[in-house]
């Protein structure tokens, strides 16, 4: 009897102690740390989030990653096809999602108030976009919002203006603070909600503003304790460790 309570006890505490691993890029990361640290309080279960460019994670992620996240849905598939021996792109769940805004320089010296002033000249405009080589949630943003009300001279005026094709977010971040030339980036609300020193943040008109999600794919062959977790972030009782950060489920304008 004392060895089969001690078995049973010795097993409880490993399940109770396995850590959940989640792997994906920066930017969403934020919310689901803060998420991460609510549900660990209350279940005991460790929960890790490791992020930032895919890179620095990807080698790890093969041999430890439970879950996957993306930062939208063009980023996701691409990260979910480069571990598609554990993990299935059929599995990918949106979960919230974020608009996109404009940041600009503190003080807002351009005095930028929507996106008719990105096509002034003389404004210098950051975007991301992977180039076919990195994986960012922004690659396309800057054309899906220029081109919402179908007007190529939009498109062409701000696409005149761009002086960085930032490979990931990190960078953009930084020239948008060093660059002299640099007066705005067109990014998501979770970043400037994330890094409120980088600069302010000015709201796009629901005419042009775009929305993407944040997503999660659990390993094919995860347990219980780990779709526990990953049903639980859905929660009404995780959301507001999204919305702090500007992730939602329903759209206001």
């Amino acid at each position: 009897m004392k060895k089969t309570l001690a078995t049973l006890l010795l097993t409880v505490s490993t399940a109770v102690c396995a850590d959940i691993n989640l792997y994906g890029p920066g930017g969403p990361h934020t919310a689901l740390q803060d998420a991460a640290s609510l549900y660990t309080q209350k279940t005991g279960v460790p929960v890790t989030v490791h992020f930032g460019p895919q890179a620095k994670w990807n080698e790890e992620a093969r041999k430890k990653a439970d879950i996957l996240f993306g930062a939208s849905e063009q980023s996701a598939l691409a990260i979910i096809r480069d571990h598609q021996d554990r993990f299935s792109e059929k599995d990918i769940e949106p979960l919230y999602l974020r608009k996109s805004i404009l940041l600009v320089k503190p003080g807002n010296p351009k005095n930028i108030r929507g996106i008719e002033d990105l096509i002034r000249p003389g404004t210098g405009i950051i975007v991301n976009d992977g180039g076919g080589t990195s994986n960012t949630s922004g690659t396309g943003v800057w054309e899906d919002i220029a081109g919402r009300k179908g007007n190529i001279e939009t498109v062409a005026g701000i696409r005149k203006n761009i002086i960085l094709f930032a490979p990931n977010s990190g960078t953009a971040r930084k020239a948008l603070e060093t660059q002299a030339g640099a007066d705005v980036w067109i990014t998501w609300a979770d970043w400037a909600a994330s890094n409120p020193g980088t600069g302010e943040m000015v709201e796009i008109a629901p005419d042009y503003v775009i929305w993407r999600d944040m997503n999660i794919a659990v390993r094919q062959d995860a347990d219980t304790e780990i779709r526990q977790f990953a049903a639980w972030l859905r929660s009404d009782e995780a959301a507001p460790a999204f919305k702090k950060y500007g992730w939602v489920r329903q759209a206001t304008h």
